[in-house]
């Protein structure tokens, strides 16, 4: 059995066992969708190495209430990595940037 196989048959037995997370992770506007479940879920979802479904979860809750914080903290920590030099450096953060916005 190939590998990818695998890491689905184990991400399809972690819904079976959690559903009512599964659900949560799907259902934007839920009223059960907090910041501390928001955060319960990224861990739990970590630890399983389930990264795309971070990705998943935090797109779809983006309009959340509690999220703006989380995206403009994330956005500015890029920018300061970028400004460092972590990334590319300064002109390469401005040149990404740039290419953003067309």
């Amino acid at each position: 059995m190939k590998r990818r196989d695998k890491h689905t048959i184990r991400f399809l037995k972690w819904i079976r066992k959690y559903p009512g997370w599964w659900y949560l992770i799907c259902t934007p506007g839920d009223e059960h969708m907090t910041i501390d479940m928001m955060q319960m879920l990224v861990k739990r979802l970590a630890k399983e190495q389930f990264y795309e479904i971070i990705f998943v979860l935090l797109t779809v809750h983006k309009n959340a209430g509690f999220m703006k914080n989380v995206f403009d903290f994330m956005m500015l920590e890029s920018i300061l990595a970028g400004w460092k030099g972590k990334v590319n450096g300064k002109e390469q953060f401005i040149q990404d940037l740039i290419d953003l916005l067309t």
